[in-house]
């Protein structure tokens, strides 16, 4: 299983890892089902080594979808208010969200 999955990924991930031009991101959405699943693997490799860390995953994976409807306005383009972006979302000044 965790050898089908790293190669999967860096099947998807390696052929950018050269190239010299200007990367964005929607090249590397290939790799990211194969992250997702690593990470559930892992989770439950984890579990299955330490069960008392049962709660702390399921907080993490809570905690990571918490995060993912945060942002979920700025992923999309979905307009939201500037005082959302300022306060909850801006969590480095170096960050550029566009209102």
């Amino acid at each position: 299983k965790c050898r089908f999955l790293t190669f999967g990924y860096l099947s998807q991930f390696l052929p950018w890892v050269l190239i010299g031009r200007v990367v964005f991101i929607y090249h590397y959405f290939p790799s990211v089902p194969f992250v997702a699943l690593m990470i559930g693997y892992c989770m439950k490799r984890i579990v299955e080594i330490r069960p008392k860390w049962k709660n702390a995953m399921f907080a993490y994976a809570a905690f990571a979808v918490v995060l993912f409807i945060m942002f979920y306005p700025v992923l999309t383009g979905i307009p939201v208010r500037g005082d959302y972006v300022e306060k909850y979302l801006r969590w480095f000044s170096s960050w550029v969200l566009t209102l």
